[in-house]
């Protein structure tokens, strides 16, 4: 039978360890990390522009990575309509990107000072772990000030 006191003091630890959980959580809503898409498609600035022209069925815009797998460059269903033959020649570049660690009011921030409509995600070596969109991010502010 637990005393008072051993009572105390699990529900002090569960509440820390709820509460350290929460805090944890509501930081990464606010973070890109917590809105962006992981499982995206990336194109290579040879491909040719025919081949990366079916990933729009899918999405609405595809980073550009070398053999690397660093960002060099964005493709949005607008660039298609330019002249040129392979990735590198109507692509966007350089893309702006962001970090999973930046928060949302800053992509938002990148995307209305460059009238971009998505950004790769980046990790520290420049490779691209994901992507937000215009759509992701503002929905994300939103949700914050209800």
């Amino acid at each position: 039978e637990m005393s008072l006191s051993d009572w105390s003091l699990a529900s002090y630890e569960d509440v820390g360890e709820y509460y350290a959980g929460q805090v944890l959580k509501e930081q990464e809503q606010n973070n890109v990390s917590g809105v962006m898409t992981t499982n995206i498609l990336t194109a290579e600035p040879t491909s040719s522009v025919e081949s990366v022209r079916k990933l729009f069925d899918h999405v609405s815009g595809v980073p550009v990575v070398d053999s690397e797998g660093t960002c060099v460059g964005i493709i949005s269903k607008k660039d298609l309509d330019k002249k040129g033959s392979t990735v590198s020649q109507i692509m966007s570049a350089p893309a702006r990107t962001i970090k999973k660690n930046n928060s949302v009011g800053e992509a938002a921030a990148i995307m209305l000072k460059y009238k971009v409509n998505r950004l790769p995600v980046v990790n520290k070596g420049g490779e691209v772990i994901g992507i937000v969109s215009r759509t992701d991010i503002f929905t994300a502010l939103e949700s914050m000030e209800e």
